[in-house]
């Protein structure tokens, strides 16, 4: 039966979460919990922050348990779908938010590395197909199915040399590709699957600390984002739960720009 936005429209369905220990992850992994959902925190290295979100949603009266996840290694990808798999009995959701953060990524094209942009793709693109391939079975069999994917805005800034504003070209290409592999995956798994993406613009975090990037570079993008602000990670988080819930039950092959009028459709 179809849980409208009753507050609850995830009891009773299991979540799978990546990169459930950063900033976005952990907020859409404790919107799920607050709804009802028994939620799997995968994290990389952040495990005191995974932690942390698990608290927050056995407060809010659910479930979940946390593990170690590298979604660049199969294996840990496999081991981890199907620990869920046996804990749980089913799996009806999955979210991949989990994303490379790190300054090498943050360039412009003459001083992008091979090895860098490998790297990106392989955690950003060729993660979100190991976590997908893992779990569709599982999904599948829940009946309502539902995968969300973490996309990426592109800048509209005329500055080059501000990566924030006009987003660097191996970022691009690897959020490029999950919105690519979204929409083809949308129509090969349906009717079964939905599969949708959200693509955040600026949202808070230390960008100064984990990307290097400069405050007037901040601040210049900000001139240009229509509502004047950063987003907030709780914000994503709502948007996130939109497309797996019933509510977005006629909603396929999408990606959602959450991005404060950063872009424009039309």
């Amino acid at each position: 039966m179809a849980q409208w936005n009753n507050g609850r429209r995830f009891e009773g369905r299991v979540a799978v979460v990546t990169g459930a220990g950063g900033a976005l992850g952990g907020a859409v992994a404790k919107a799920l919990g607050a709804e009802g959902a028994a939620v799997a925190l995968g994290y990389r290295s952040s495990a005191d922050s995974a932690q942390e979100a698990l608290a927050s949603i056995e407060a809010a009266g659910s479930s979940g348990h946390t593990g170690q996840l590298e979604v660049t290694d199969s294996d840990s990808v496999d081991a981890f779908v199907a620990e869920v798999a046996e804990r749980y009995g089913r799996i009806d959701v999955l979210v991949n938010a989990a994303g490379r953060i790190d300054p090498a990524d943050a360039v412009r094209f003459a001083d992008s590395d091979v090895a860098a942009f490998t790297t990106l793709l392989d955690v950003d693109l060729l993660g979100s197909f190991r976590v997908c391939q893992a779990a569709v079975p599982h999904l599948r069999e829940s009946g309502n199915g539902a995968i969300v994917n973490f996309s990426g805005s592109y800048g509209n800034g005329v500055n080059q040399d501000n990566v924030v504003n006009s987003v660097a070209v191996t970022y691009c290409a690897a959020k490029g590709g999950v919105r690519a592999f979204t929409s083809a995956l949308a129509r090969d798994l349906a009717p079964e699957i939905r599969v949708n993406a959200i693509a955040p613009g600026p949202i808070a975090a230390n960008w100064e600390d984990d990307w290097e990037i400069p405050k007037e570079h901040i601040d210049e993008a900000l001139a240009m984002t229509p509502l004047g602000r950063m987003g907030k990670p709780e914000e994503i988080a709502e948007s996130v739960l939109y497309l797996a819930s019933d509510g977005g039950g006629y909603t396929t092959g999408q990606v959602l720009e959450v991005s404060g009028g950063w872009i424009m459709d039309g």
